[in-house]
């Protein structure tokens, strides 16, 4: 095929972020997508649900079309749904499963001989039965599901439920039961990272591409616990953040891995060396470490608590990025996790400040008697390259929300006739919206203006026109001090009433 100059059609967004160097509840369409594992064996036609986006607004709507597990390792989106629907009562979420039940099987399935009891029985330990593979022989006649009987996964019990359609459909003998068993284990980083053939064929990572087509929502942060922390995911992941489909910009929530691949061991002490190495240092990206042991006592990625307090200030702010999830409360920790080897130790801010934050990766901190998420910064910030666009989290959101609203609400004027009057009505409708982050404290600064530079000017006779966004972004307070300083100044007025009272 040739290559031609790019082809501008449609509404752009385009982010400018040098950065000063100083060594639905609230409905908003700014998507959290999720990508990993599910176990959609568990459900009837689980199969049509991988390297799909799908939306989910509760834990019900997600155990419909992707079941549920409290194995996360294996299952690595039922932590986001636990976390979000369960624990935060928020969504909805983007969901894109890779873990396929066509492919990703173990060799040998599952079989019972059972009988029924009030036209029932149960399949126990069913966790790893593929629901659509379920086959009921009575006498060697295969019956037929929906005619006979149906089959159901209980999440609660973990076993399958087959009751027959009408009385006496199972028969009174013995059932002879057969199925296929899941292996997520066979779920590859091939799997996870997925490839697209840029015509519409996308998978695993690379159907991010898909998310505003098939859901509506812009996929505004993304996410993927127990594989972000693998280098080739991480890199994948960041190669889909960028202008998605030629539109969006995603901000990244990631974590770095207490054990690497190979077996080495990462600590406080070589996290910020292993983060630069293996390129966890972009600025559209918060990097998280270690991982966290809840009060429950399951372990929880912290990009995934951090992304449940973020998606709640979104809600409450209209999908405005403009506050961080950093020093929200994560009542659900009880401490730092970073294998179960290492004991005894008590991590204080002071050492998360000093070890992680300070080079760029956030985590969490027993602060102001209780547990809460630590760290604004951007993975590419450190003390020797700090800006005010990497220093805190929101400062490029608010850049990625600004393009990325844009171009979803002006698409309506593309291939319209556009007269001076109605640039000017587009010029000033943005500015009131720009003044509107201006009044809750979203922006300290903003001006929007018609681009009008000579190449400006020239790219209208193609009809590209070029609205600019002179913003400044509300800086969060990254420490506040209070100096206490010892006066004898007090004393004057001590003396004088020691005076007033000898007379």
């Amino acid at each position: 095929m040739a290559e031609y100059p790019e082809f501008k059609h449609g509404t752009r967004g385009k982010v400018i972020a040098e950065g000063l160097d100083f060594s639905n509840k609230g409905k908003h369409r700014q998507a959290i997508v999720y990508i990993g594992t599910a176990p959609v064996h568990q459900v009837e036609g689980g199969a049509k649900n991988v390297n799909r986006p799908i939306v989910c607004g509760d834990i019900a709507e997600a155990r419909k079309y992707l079941g549920y597990s409290d194995d996360w390792a294996s299952y690595t989106l039922c932590e986001a749904m636990h976390v979000h629907f369960e624990m935060n009562g928020v969504g909805p979420l983007v969901f894109i499963n890779v873990l396929d039940p066509n492919a990703h099987r173990k060799s040998q399935g599952g079989s019972a001989t059972l009988t029924p009891d009030n036209g029932r029985v149960t399949i126990v330990s069913a966790e790893d039965a593929i629901l659509d593979t379920v086959v009921v022989k009575s006498e060697g006649a295969t019956l037929t599901r929906g005619t006979d009987y149906t089959a159901t996964y209980d999440f609660m019990k973990k076993v399958i439920n087959i009751v027959e359609k009408k009385k006496g459909s199972l028969g009174t003998s013995a059932l002879s039961i057969t199925w296929s068993k899941v292996d997520p284990a066979q779920v590859t980083e091939a799997n996870v990272i997925g490839a697209t053939d840029e015509y519409g064929l996308n998978t695993g990572v690379y159907a991010i591409k898909n998310v505003y087509n098939v859901t509506g929502l812009i996929p505004a942060f993304l996410l993927a616990p127990g594989f972000s922390s693998i280098p080739s995911i991480h890199n994948a992941l960041y190669q889909n953040s960028q202008q998605i489909s030629k539109h969006w910009n995603a901000w990244m929530f990631v974590d770095l891995p207490i054990l690497t691949t190979d077996g080495n061991t990462v600590s406080l002490q070589n996290a910020p060396d292993w983060k630069n190495a293996n390129g966890y240092n972009r600025d559209n990206e918060s990097v998280f470490f270690p991982l966290a042991k809840g009060t429950d006592g399951k372990t929880y990625h912290l990009s995934v608590l951090n992304a449940a307090n973020f998606q709640s200030l979104l809600v409450q702010n209209n999908g405005i990025p403009y506050m961080s999830g950093s020093n929200t409360e994560c009542g659900i920790i009880e401490d730092l996790y970073f294998s179960e080897n290492v004991t005894g130790r008590v991590y204080d801010d002071e050492i998360i400040n000093r070890c992680l934050n300070a080079n760029g990766i956030n985590s969490a901190a027993y602060v102001g008697g209780r547990w809460a998420i630590w760290g604004m910064f951007a993975g590419s910030y450190d003390q020797e390259n700090g800006t005010t666009i990497n220093v805190n989290d929101t400062c490029l959101m608010m850049l990625y929300y600004l393009t990325n609203d844009f171009q979803h609400r002006r698409n309506i004027n593309i291939d319209k006739p556009m007269p001076i009057n109605d640039l000017k009505s587009i010029v000033a409708e943005e500015q009131t919206r720009v003044d509107a982050l201006l009044g809750i404290g979203a922006l300290t600064y903003g001006k929007v203006q018609l681009e009008a530079t000579p190449q400006a000017k020239s790219d209208v006779y193609s009809g590209d026109f070029s609205i600019l966004f002179n913003v400044t972004n509300t800086p969060l307070a990254k420490s506040l001090t209070a100096t206490a300083n010892w006066t004898a100044d007090g004393f004057e007025v001590y003396f004088a009433a020691m005076d007033e009272l000898a007379g």
